[in-house]
């Protein structure tokens, strides 16, 4: 399950010395995670292994890493040359594809980000708790508990996507994120309908339901056009459709 009480950079630390051990042997087992993870005196102790525990099934609920309750591996179809936030984001895309396939409650934590802040288009809300609980979704599942809109809001803002404050969350994708998917968008240079819709929406929610830019993602795109990182541009002669308001854009250009 993807709503357990996890952190960030522990995944990550994990996935890699997952995908080390992998690489090497094939596999790891479970007491090498626990010896490598947990001081020997919490070994000792019933429970003191629940936060690795809770890493661990993140992992495999986001289809990273494999194996049973006593072995583990990275996936192989995983593409471990892209950051690590870059990464856990392409599975979220991924489990979509699939959300027949996967717990309800998992269908919630990936969509959450897209329903109550891309498409309705705002940045803010004040107790996410609350609001995620209007959701349909949530209502199906029995609602969601504090707790977990908590663990939700630590991951999110640790892969960029916004910021915690108090019972609320801000949404802001931070443009080093946004940065690091125009680099790896293949064409370089395009009509921005094209950057949006056929590649950075396959990556994360960007679009609100009347197909324009949100303004969490559109804030950071400026930032990076600002400095230089890349470069928005009206494109007339496009017939694509434009963006970002009263200016009209239609063209991007990664620098």
């Amino acid at each position: 399950m993807l709503f357990v009480t996890v952190y960030g950079p522990e995944l990550e630390s994990l996935f890699y010395y997952i995908h080390k051990y992998t690489q090497q042997e094939g596999s790891i087992s479970c007491e090498q995670l626990y010896s490598a993870y947990l001081p020997r005196i919490a070994l000792t102790h019933k429970g003191q292994t629940k936060n690795l525990e809770d890493a661990v099934n993140y992992l495999k609920a986001a289809g990273l890493i494999g194996g049973d309750k006593v072995y583990f591996n990275t996936q192989p179809n995983v593409d471990v040359s892209m950051p690590f936030a870059t990464l856990l984001l392409h599975q979220f895309r991924q489990l979509e594809r699939i959300s027949s396939q996967i717990p309800p409650i998992d269908l919630l934590y990936i969509t959450l980000l897209e329903h109550l802040y891309i498409t309705p288009n705002q940045s803010w809300i004040s107790d996410l708790h609350a609001a995620a609980n209007q959701l349909a979704l949530a209502q199906q599942i029995g609602g969601i508990s504090q707790e977990k809109i908590g663990a939700w809001k630590r991951v999110m803002e640790f892969l960029g996507l916004g910021y915690r404050m108090g019972s609320g969350f801000y949404c802001l994708y931070r443009p080093e994120l946004l940065q690091a998917l125009a680099e790896r968008w293949p064409l370089v240079e395009g009509t921005l309908q094209e950057f949006f819709e056929r590649y950075l929406q396959s990556w994360v929610p960007c679009l609100t339901g009347r197909g324009e830019v949100a303004q969490p993602v559109a804030y950071a795109l400026e930032y990076l056009a600002q400095k230089g990182s890349i470069h928005l541009h009206s494109k007339q002669d496009s017939p694509s459709r434009p963006y970002f308001g009263t200016h009209h854009l239609r063209g991007i250009k990664v620098i």
